[in-house]
């Protein structure tokens, strides 16, 4: 694979993988988009789950302590790592590219799949559905997370709302700053690629911060109630 092939975030996600777990206590993840997405998740006991963009596992440990039986994929080698040491032989974890086809398993073969905050590193959300209508049988769920359009609008400076375009965040690991590229695109390439590659929407919602972001970070606790930072959505395959 050429260097213009891979993935736009896997260098930085092997930089960023040593100190990633830490990075799941930021307030941000776990009092703001975590609990959304999890009150999103439907009944999982006995439920065969894919995890798309796992990350280090965080969902992947939640999925598996609630009952459900696990694959899970992330594009970047030490996240792969990490996540196989976090959760052991309780489930698979494959190294996978969301944006090429996935052989991770037969046609119609998961109950449901869910993706946290890894969508936003695909330019065209059409693929990455159209394989996860692939794998899950009639009826199940697709629940992700991602940036939130305004807020990515409002953030950078000389963003076109109504393109797709390439931006990037600096993030903080080991004392230096890591650029990480993700896409931002307007509400409709979130909403019509759904559509169209045969899911329904379910549940929307824009998730305000807990009381225990407030106490964690007061200075932004006023600004996030009044300014989304994520979505989350629920669909289900057609």
């Amino acid at each position: 694979m050429s260097p213009d092939d891979r993935p736009i975030a896997e260098d930085a996600y092997d930089e960023l993988a040593e100190a990633y777990r830490e990075h799941e206590d930021d307030p941000y993840c776990s009092d703001l988009e975590f609990p959304a997405m999890v009150d999103l998740v439907p009944e999982v006991d006995g439920k065969r789950i894919l995890d798309a963009g796992c990350g280090y596992g965080r969902y992947s440990e939640w999925l598996l302590d609630h009952g459900a039986d696990v694959v899970a994929f992330d594009t970047s080698e030490k996240m792969v790592d990490g996540a196989r040491e976090r959760i052991g032989d309780r489930a698979t974890v494959l190294r996978a590219d969301m944006e090429r086809p996935l052989d991770v398993a037969d046609d119609d073969a998961f109950d449901g799949v869910v993706s946290g905050l890894s969508l936003h590193y695909v330019e065209d959300w059409r693929r990455p559905f159209a394989e996860f209508s692939r794998l899950l049988r009639p009826g199940g769920f697709l629940a992700f997370s991602a940036h939130h359009p305004l807020d990515d609008y409002l953030a950078y400076e000389g963003v076109n709302y109504f393109e797709t375009e390439r931006e990037r965040m600096t993030w903080t690991s080991n004392g230096g700053d890591v650029d990480v590229p993700f896409y931002h695109r307007p509400f409709s390439e979130i909403i019509n690629p759904l559509l169209e590659t045969g899911f329904q929407l379910d549940e929307l919602v824009e998730p305000t911060p807990t009381a225990t972001f407030e106490g964690k970070k007061p200075e932004s606790y006023e600004k996030r109630l009044k300014r989304p930072t994520f979505v989350c959505i629920r669909a289900s395959k057609r």
